[in-house]
């Protein structure tokens, strides 16, 4: 024995919404799983809810953990619903699951106060009668839809209904015990359900009672109609009994409950009972097959069936038992024909077949396809068998047996007996039909239009048989007696007779008279049904363009019933119609005649335009473009400007309403029926759907938004389903014109004006959306009841609205008006719902459409509202939290509980996502209450991340989650990502698709998403990822999968075809990737392997290239990848460099970029360039650099070229996108030549300089830009334009003449740090030029000698000036006599700034805090004492820089003067050295000159002060301690440059000295003292005669360079010192001078091929050489 209470109850309202396959359309995983919770519940129906047991109360408070209110609550729950605790339990939970309102925080409260208890337990009783109703509704369906192809489900359901609910084949008898179930139940009372019974408890009890009832016997009725199943007699005759004395519906315990509002439930329950004992008597079927003509059962069953009829609707199965038995009985002695005769003529006489055709018009039948077809199949039968054995025509049922008929033919069954059968419908109805025809067009084109939509087989045969009738009948005139002869009945044509303007009689065709008055003769001859019925219309038009103003109303009649065939034809058999183009024509003729009739006919005028319609389904503009300008309809014509002063524009200046407006709001208004404006409506909308745009439909619409839709609520209608249907159409039509992309703005605007006016349309709408938010009490009750079916179309109502308020809240336009409506009360006394009133004060808008969130058998409308209130959110300036009030906590919750469960419908949950993605941004208040607390909203996105991605639907979920987790990220909602941060299985859903899934299968939008979320925590996280993070992007960069490489391959692949790229790839996807890779290079370094890295280098230069070689190139797209491989080189550079490939695919990119610079965005080629240069700057100098520069030189070269030309060729700014060309594209190209230059050899890198005019046009590039000033791009050019005079072979455009020209005049003295590099270019042309380029550098000395010497003035200010001058005099040097000649001045006042700037320099280098404090500001250069302040600054990194710089200037200086001095050698040796002929630039002495004095001539003590400069230093090195003279703090000076100074330093004193004491002028105090100082300086420094050997093997070649140097130094310093002392002896002199000569030569001579030069330059690359022999 089975215990009912075990069962665990499901929710049958919510099982309906997941299987009825309308709204929602979960996965068959997600559908069967449902049904198999269900599956117990569903097979055992209405028994499956255990009534109270005697202890079943301590049993379940035993073992639930519930509080103390909340178990005293459901002890209350259990007496009101006569049910066990636990399932009272259980049904509570359901309730709160699916339709309790409030928030789930107030249900405490709820429970403790006892008016809130009394409302809650009254909402519980609803919705448990309401939940048992539709458990059983479910169940129909499942039955009902398993052999339904169309279904989404069916294979599911026949699955399901053959192997688990009707396996053993007892689903029947279930259901038949379920009814006697019913029928023992009584209604509730105080007594029986206890005192919180509702006050409203019996008659809602009574109504679902009487619904229930209906349904189980619907689903037995659907269940032995579709499936295999048979019921026994026993079954049969327990089913009978009930229809005794007042049948189900009016038993003695529940007729005192009856009232008139569940008459319609009792007619529905009628209904279905009858049909099923009809159907299951099967009076049609085999005699022999069927049980109940078994002599035992009839004998037991006639009793009973003759005791039925008492009430009308028992006669259908009395007529049934009747028929059925006389078959059995016929030519037998079995039965006893007369008792059934006289049975079926109680039911005949009682009017069977009339009830029968209200049964099948009954709401009940016709709101289930399924069902109308099983009862119209039943019905058929029943008179097919009733026609065959009994004189029908006879009992005068002729008339009603027609209608009957043509309302089941219908249907596909009943069609296909009708065509199958000749002696059945067939052979009863189509003779005398086709009699009369086309007299009486009645009968025949009735019953072919009930034909025509039966299928489309039945609609082919249909065309067919009106093609050739076998006669004409049609009525005689007076003039056409003439052409007849008539013989009793029978007549014969003499002559030709035209009956229609289409249609002749010829002649000797034979008739028969069939009436006298009036006179009808049927001719026999062939007919072509379709040309009469064209006739006719032409006669009708005839009559109404001859001035008739009252048309034949037998005409209209034909006429209408000919278009009524014609659209159910075209319905059926859309294809056919170029077939009835004649009759289409004729149609619109017929309605611009019947418009110029003072009073057209409305009824005719409704036919026409609902047979257009029709036709416009198919082709609108066929229809429309012959309408244009009909009188009758509405028109508007293009809008004219008035008042041309104020420019304003009246809209409705050309409309005109047409006849239309008195047809509808005239007659149809005042007598309630609409059919001319439902018929418009259509018409327009197929015309509006279809984009054709014209005076008349712009007019229509106008008329319905301005003159209808406004007043629709105030016009009476004939019954409530007109006045739904007519509002749905108004709504559609305005709907349809919002979307439509092709109808005019004006017109657009004009809706949009009228649905926002609280006074017009906009009120109607107000009004339907306010009714709809409460549809759900209304749905609830029993199917089919007033209520319920009115609830069920305005829900369809409510629909349009909300999408037009969707539409109306995302047109800018309309925000202005549309607030009118925020806060507008909806029509007084109009409740469409049919609930409650609205209450005085209106609630916000926004909060009426959230209430939609209740919604839940109609899906739809929540996914509407979702909808709307992310467009309130997106556009209110208002909090919307604010506008939903005290319901805010409510809706969140009922929201977040449809979000959680596994089947909401899809569309729901994808639209509250978007809600909250987009109140991240606006509506941060929405956010948080959702967030609050985080778990609830957050712990389902986990379970959403990966939904089935086999559907659409599925799709789009997966993407919204990622949204708002994207959106919470980006908006920093920290609660949101503090709780996610550290969830595992989180992280683990948000990379599933990127790791699980194959690349192609995911929707780029969720990668795209996903990679910004991951790309924004790996950036918060920085170096410290949490364990979780850490996980799933290890997962991601497993270098074994190669995951991330894939998805970069798959990224560069969908680039590829540009006209199947998405805005996805291009505006998310790219992005969010750049932003990943480039956070996990430059933070994450450690994720991504160098191979991971070179991968996704290599592919974004594959797609970089693949942009540039497209002839449309993607400007976004290109930058986007630019930008991308920028930030690769920055961070992985070294990687890349190592490839050989890496710098040939730059090198194509370049070449592309040369080729296509014209069309490529400037800032995409700033990146390229950029992202070259950065590599060619990782790479040190040497021959595999080498070579990697020449892969880039020559494009680079031309770029250059092709830029510098391009110079001032756009009038924009250098910022602009627009132009081709920009001053920094022009500095990148050069600095990337520029460092190319350094890593070539000039023999290499020639060739590709050779044919590329790149000199003149950065000439004329520095001109342009200069004038610009763009410093920093002039100082690029300027500095390549030096390289390229060092480097490139020598030609007019780079001679020393041409540069100095150019750019002389071109740069201003004030701008020294483009004037060092114009130097630059000069020295580096002096020196490959020789004499040829001393021209050039004096007019650059002469130009601008004040910026020279003011540089070597002060090269603590101007070092690198500075450097330059020393450098251009140490060139100009070896010209000194040119060079005196062509300028002297330049070269007087050069020199002596090149003297005294060694005495400068190196009092400052001695002095690097005043330094630190000269360029910090603190003392200006030329005021105070170089004296250490009290406080001695810091030496910052910047100013050690600076003295660094300074020192190269000093070693410069130094090598300028020893350039412009004789040789030592030949000083001392050399015989009849001309000792005037060289200036002496130091004072002949030792006494320290002031570095502040400017008319103070340096001494000899400069020189020997950088010595001590040297010796400080060198001490560092020896001891590692700085004392540094002079008290200078330690600075980190380069030792190397200056020990090159120091030796210059000494040499220069040696010669300076020398020469000082060989002139004669030289005093001999001064001589005498020069001698002294030089002797000290000597002993000081440790310089004395040094012998001895060194060893000969193994000897480092670099130290005995140096070893060979200082000995070279110190054999002239000896020999010096011995020639001067005035105590050695004259013969000894004499051999040092020989001696000393003869060394010099003899090196120089005879080891000349073993020698090589030295250089020991600085970085102004100013060279000394020295000589010294190989080891």
């Amino acid at each position: 024995m089975v215990n009912i209470e075990d069962f665990e109850l499901v929710s049958g309202k919510a099982l309906w919404g997941v299987i009825c396959g309308t709204y929602v359309l979960p996965s068959d995983e997600v559908v069967g799983a449902e049904l198999q919770l269900a599956v117990e519940h569903l097979r055992h129906g209405l028994s499956a809810y255990a009534d109270p047991s005697g202890d079943h109360y301590e049993k379940w408070e035993k073992t639930a953990q519930v509080s103390k209110a909340e178990k005293a609550f459901v002890k209350k729950l259990s007496a009101l619903l006569k049910l066990s605790a636990t399932h009272s339990w259980q049904m509570f939970q359901l309730f709160l699951l699916n339709e309790y309102r409030g928030a789930e925080a107030s249900l405490s409260e709820v429970l403790a106060s006892q008016r809130d208890e009394e409302t809650f337990l009254g909402q519980l009783w609803n919705f448990y009668l309401a939940d048992r109703l539709h458990l059983i509704r479910c169940l129909r369906h499942v039955v009902a839809n398993t052999a339904n192809p169309q279904h989404p489900y069916q294979s599911l359901f026949h699955n399901f209904m053959q192997d688990v609910l009707d396996k053993d084949g007892t689903l029947g008898e279930s259901l038949v015990n379920q009814v006697m179930l019913c029928t023992k139940m009584a209604p509730p009372t105080p007594q029986s359900h206890g005192p919180h019974l509702p006050p409203h408890g019996p008659t809602t009890w009574l109504a679902h009672h009487l619904a229930e009832l209906r349904e189980v016997l619907a689903t037995l009725l659907v269940y032995y109609g579709s499936t295999s199943q048979s019921p026994t007699p026993e079954t049969f005759l327990k089913l009978v009994q009930l229809a005794q004395g007042g049948g189900l519906g009016g038993r003695p315990e529940i007729q005192e409950g009856i009232r008139e509002s569940h008459a319609p439930l009792v007619e529905a329950l009628d209904g279905a009972h009858v049909l099923l004992l009809t159907l299951i008597i099967n009076a049609d079927s085999p005699i022999s097959d069927n049980k109940l003509c078994d002599s035992a059962w009839v004998k037991k069953l006639d009793p009973t069936m003759a005791g039925l009829g008492a009430r009308t609707p028992h006669l259908a199965p009395l007529l049934a038992w009747a028929v059925l038995q006389l078959r059995a009985s016929d030519g037998g002695p079995k039965g006893n024909p007369r008792m059934y005769n006289k049975l079926a003529q109680r039911a005949v006489h009682g009017n069977v077949f009339a009830y029968l055709q209200t049964a099948l018009n009954n709401t009940s039948i016709q709101g289930d396809e399924l069902l109308v077809r099983l009862a119209s199949s039943v019905v058929y039968s029943l008179m097919c068998a009733a026609a065959g054995c009994l004189d029908l025509e006879r009992m005068g049922c002729l008339s009603v047996l027609n209608t009957l008929a043509k309302r089941c033919l219908a249907q596909d069954p009943p069609a296909q007996l009708f065509w199958a059968e000749e002696g059945g419908g067939a052979g009863l109805l189509l003779p005398q039909a086709i009699e009369v025809f086309p007299y009486d067009v009645q009968p025949l084109l009735s019953l072919m239009s009930a034909l025509a939509v039966a299928n489309t087989e039945s609609c082919q045969k249909v065309i067919e048989l009106l093609t050739e009738l076998p006669n004409l009948s049609w009525v005689l005139t007076q003039s056409d007696h003439r052409s007849i002869q008539i013989r009793g009945n029978d007549c014969i044509t003499t002559a030709p007779l035209q009956v229609l303007p289409s249609l002749t009689i010829a002649a000797d065709t034979r008739g028969t008279l069939i009436s006298t008055n009036p006179p009808v003769v049927t001719w026999h001859m062939p007919t072509n049904a379709w040309q009469a019925l064209l006739g006719v219309m032409k006669l009708l038009d005839e009559e109404v363009s001859g001035g008739a103003s009252i048309p034949d109303q037998k005409l209209m009649e034909t006429v209408s019933a000919t278009l009524r065939l014609l659209a159910s034809l075209l319905t059926t058999l859309p294809d056919h119609l170029p077939a009835f183009i004649h009759f289409i024509q004729q149609t619109i003729v017929l309605l611009r005649r019947i418009s110029q009739v003072s009073r057209p006919p409305g009824q005719l005028v409704a036919t026409l335009m609902e047979f257009l319609t029709e036709v416009s389904t198919q082709d609108p503009k066929l229809v429309w473009n012959e309408l244009e300008s009909c009188p009758l309809l509405p028109f508007l014509a293009a809008p004219h400007k008035t008042g041309a002063k104020k420019g304003k524009v009246d809209p409705f200046l050309g409309y005109r309403a047409g006849a239309l407006r008195a047809l509808v709001c005239g007659e149809e208004a005042a007598t309630g029926k609409y059919p001319i404006l439902s018929s418009y409506t259509r018409l327009l909308i197929c015309g509006v759907k279809d984009g054709f745009s014209s005076g008349s439909v712009n007019g229509g619409v106008v008329f319905v938004a301005r003159e209808v839709t406004g007043a629709l609520l105030r016009w009476c209608y004939s019954s409530q389903e007109e006045r739904d249907t007519v509002l749905n159409l108004c709504l559609a039509l305005l709907h349809h014109t919002l979307e439509a992309s092709d109808i005019d703005t004006s017109v657009r605007d004009l809706v949009v004006k009228q649905l926002v006016d609280s006074s017009s349309a906009g009120q109607t709408l107000l009004s339907v959306v306010v009714g709809g938010a409460n549809l759900e009490t209304a749905i609830n009750h029993p199917m089919h009841s007033p209520i319920s079916t009115h609830a069920h179309r305005l829900t369809r109502t409510a629909q349009m609205a909300l999408s037009i308020l969707h539409r109306l809240v995302g047109e800018d336009t309309s925000m202005d008006g549309l607030n009118q409506l925020l806060r507008a009360a909806p029509t007084p006394n109009t409740p469409l719902s049919g609930g409650r009133l609205h209450s005085s004060t209106s609630p916000h808008l926004a909060l009426t459409v959230a209430l939609y969130a209740h919604q839940r058998l109609n899906p739809r409308l929540s996914y509407l509202a979702l909808r709307t209130l992310t467009r309130f959110a997106q556009k209110l300036n208002v909090p919307l939290v604010a506008c939903l009030g005290g319901e805010a906590e409510g809706i969140r919750d009922a929201l977040l509980r449809r979000l959680d469960s596994a089947t909401e419908d899809v569309r729901v949950k994808v639209a509250l996502l978007r809600l909250l993605t987009a109140s991240t941004t606006r509506q941060q208040g929405l956010t948080n209450a959702f967030l609050t607390p985080p778990e609830k909203l957050l712990d389902p996105l986990t379970s959403l991340f990966n939904p089935s991605t086999s559907t659409s639907s599925g799709r789009e979920l997966g993407l919204a989650v990622v949204e708002l987790v994207d959106a919470l990220w980006s908006e920093k909602y920290t609660t949101a990502t503090t709780y996610l941060q550290d969830k595992s299985d989180f992280w683990q859903a948000l990379v599933q698709p990127l790791t699980k899934e194959k690349t192609n299968e995911v929707n780029n939008a969720i990668v795209g998403h996903t990679l910004r979320v991951l790309a924004r925590q790996v950036f918060s996280s920085d170096a410290k990822p949490s364990a979780c993070l850490k996980s799933a992007m290890d997962k991601l960069c497993d270098p074994v999968k190669g995951t991330i490489c894939q998805w970069s391959e798959h990224i560069v692949n969908s680039l590829e075809d540009s006209s199947h790229l998405s805005d996805d790839v291009t505006e998310l996807l790219l992005p969010a990737w750049r932003d990943l890779v480039v956070v996990m290079v430059a933070r994450a370094k450690t994720w991504l392997a160098d191979k991971q890295k070179v991968s996704i280098a290599s592919d974004i230069l594959h797609a970089l290239l693949n942009q540039l070689e497209k002839e449309s190139m993607d400007e976004k797209l290109a930058l986007l990848l630019a930008e991308l491989y920028l930030a690769l080189v920055k961070h992985c550079g070294k990687n890349l460099i190592e490839k050989e490939d890496c710098f040939k695919g730059v090198g194509k990119l370049l070449v592309k970029v040369q080729e296509a610079v014209m069309t490529t965005p400037t800032h995409s080629q700033m990146l390229i360039l950029g992202a070259a240069l950065r590599m060619v700057k990782l790479t040190e100098p040497s021959s595999q650099s080498q070579g990697q520069a020449l892969a880039l030189l020559g494009p680079v070269t031309w770029l250059v070229q092709q830029h510098g030309r391009l110079a001032g060729s756009s009038s924009s700014s250098s910022s602009s996108s627009s132009s081709c060309t920009t001053a920094a594209t022009l500095s990148l190209a050069a600095a990337l030549l520029h460092q190319c230059l350094l890593r070539c050899a000039p023999d290499a890198a020639r060739p590709f300089l050779a044919h590329t005019p790149v000199v003149p046009a950065l000439l004329h590039a520095v001109e342009t830009y200069m004038q610009c000033g763009e410093e920093e791009v002039v100082g690029e050019l300027l500095l390549l334009l030096s390289t390229l005079s060092r480097v490139a072979e020598l030609s007019d455009d780079l001679s020393t003449q041409t540069l100095s020209s150019t750019l002389t005049l071109t740069i201003p003295p004030s701008k020294t740090g483009l004037l060092s590099e114009v130097v630059w270019g000069v020295v580096w042309g002096v020196r490959r030029e020789g004499v040829g380029g001393v021209e050039g550098g004096v007019n650059v000395a002469a130009v601008h000698l004040g910026a020279l010497c003011g540089a070597l003035g002060a090269p603590h200010r101007q070092p690198a000036l500075a450097l330059a001058s020393a450098t251009l005099v140490s060139s100009l040097a070896p010209y000194a006599s040119m060079w005196i000649v062509t300028h002297p001045a330049s070269y007087s006042q050069l020199t002596a700034a090149t003297t005294r700037c060694i005495h400068i320099t190196t009092q400052l280098l001695h002095t690097p805090r005043v330094v630190e404090m000269e360029l910090s500001g603190e003392r200006s250069s030329s005021g105070g004492s170089s004296e250490a302040p009290a406080i001695a600054p810091q030496i910052t990194a910047a100013t050690t820089d600076v003295l660094n710089r300074m020192l190269q200037v000093v070693c410069a200086c130094l090598s300028a003067l020893i350039a412009l001095g004789p040789d030592l050698t030949d000083l001392l040796c050399g015989p009849g050295i001309d000792v005037g002929a060289w200036a002496l630039f130091f004072h002949p002495s030792f006494r320290p000159v002031s570095a502040h004095d400017p008319n103070a001539q340096p001494s000899l003590a400069s020189l020997t002060s950088v010595l001590d400069l040297y010796d400080s230093h060198a001490s560092k090195e020896s001891r590692g301690l700085s004392p540094c003279r002079g008290g200078a703090p330690e600075v980190g000076l380069c030792v190397q440059v200056l020990a090159v100074t120091a030796e210059k330093a000494l040499l220069l004193l040696l010669t300076q000295s020398t020469l000082a004491l060989m002139r004669p002028e030289t005093p001999p105090r001064d001589s005498l003292r020069v001698r002294h100082g030089l002797a000290d300086e000597m002993e000081s420094r440790g310089l004395s005669p040094c012998r001895g050997g060194a060893p000969e093997v193994g000897l480092c070649v670099q130290v005995l360079a140096v070893t060979a140097e200082k000995a070279l130094l110190l054999l002239l310093t000896q020999s010096t010192l011995a020639l001067m002392r005035p105590e050695t002896p004259p013969r000894d002199s004499l051999r040092v001078r020989h001696g000393l000569a003869d060394e010099m030569v003899g090196h120089h001579s005879s080891h000349a091929k073993d020698f090589r030069f030295c250089s020991l330059s600085s970085s102004t690359s100013m060279t000394v050489f020295y000589i010294f022999p190989f080891s």
